[in-house]
């Protein structure tokens, strides 16, 4: 298995700004805690700079489509999460919902090109398509 990657969980954070300061607080830096993201969830950017402003304790679908991507496994002390990310955002949000909708633990990513998410599924939550493959001239 990879070499586990780490991160502040914060509960019932209210948006990006809460985690970020929990996460800075004094004495969190100890609860740092493995993670291993079991599923990509890609919004607009502008439904991602919207959760990540007020949706975190609001029902959102694709949590609650995705509840059984994420767990807390206790023997191993890690979360299974999501990764939300914005269509062209650098940042991104690890959410465990614990079976709700909405993201009742989450931490902050500032860089997701440094989370490992191996072979994951990735879901595109229309109006965001999948990047096409550049198709090759043919032969001539």
């Amino acid at each position: 298995m990879d070499e586990k990657q780490y991160a502040v969980f914060c509960r019932k954070g209210s948006d990006v700004d809460e985690l970020i300061e929990c996460a800075a607080s004094p004495g969190m830096q100890k609860t740092k805690t493995a993670f291993q993201v079991e599923k990509v969830v890609v919004l607009s950017d502008a439904e991602y700079a919207a959760f990540r402003k007020e949706g975190f304790m609001q029902d959102q679908t694709f949590l609650f489509e995705n509840r059984y991507y994420m767990w807390f496994d206790p023997s191993e002390t890690c979360w299974h999460c999501l990764l939300i990310k914005g269509e062209h955002s650098r940042e991104g949000i690890l959410v465990e919902a614990e079976g709700y909708s909405y993201a009742r633990y989450a931490a902050h990513v500032p860089d997701c090109s440094l989370v490992r998410v191996g072979a994951v599924p990735v879901q595109f939550e229309y109006p965001v398509k999948p990047p096409h493959k550049k198709k090759e001239a043919p032969e001539r």
